[in-house]
């Protein structure tokens, strides 16, 4: 469900006209404002095991593994001061709490919690970088499927 992100970046550039690139990669980032995304925790465990169900289909059968799991994902804005950075950060927080949700749901995906911006401004020498940011986590969920080869007989 990650790979779904480039889908989430590309529908906030259009909703809010504000640029989101991927964070830690040997790019050169983009000219200021703009944000970046960074998958922190890209699987949280979810319950137990996961559900086993069994199926046949065309006289095959099958099984089926279905887990809930979790993932983080870590937003910070970058610009020349502090308010642009709030802002960005403000206008993205909002769009998945509200503009955002329906295009997550149809991506099969929901939201379980927004955090709150913080101040992720760093020093460097004799300078600041001006950033805040939060972070979204997401539930997911993984399907497994394999062909059963062996014939299960029940007796009676």
């Amino acid at each position: 469900k990650i790979e779904a992100f480039k889908e989430i970046i590309a529908q906030i550039k259009k909703d809010t006209n504000i640029r989101i690139v991927k964070g830690n990669t040997k790019k050169e980032p983009p000219p200021k404002p703009y944000g970046i995304y960074n998958v922190s925790s890209p699987f949280i465990k979810g319950l137990g095991q996961g559900i086993y169900t069994r199926y046949s289909e065309n006289d095959i059968n099958y099984e089926k593994r279905t887990e809930q799991y979790k993932f983080t994902v870590s937003f910070s804005f970058f610009a020349e001061d502090n308010e642009t950075t709030i802002d960005r950060a403000m206008k993205v927080r909002q769009w998945f709490l509200f503009l955002g949700k329906d295009f997550i749901t149809e991506l099969n995906l929901a939201i379980v919690r927004v955090e709150n911006i913080a101040n992720r401004t760093t020093f460097i020498v004799d300078d600041y970088e001006y950033k805040h940011g939060f972070d979204v986590q997401f539930r997911a969920t993984e399907e497994q499927i394999r062909e059963l080869t062996e014939t299960i007989e029940t007796i009676i």
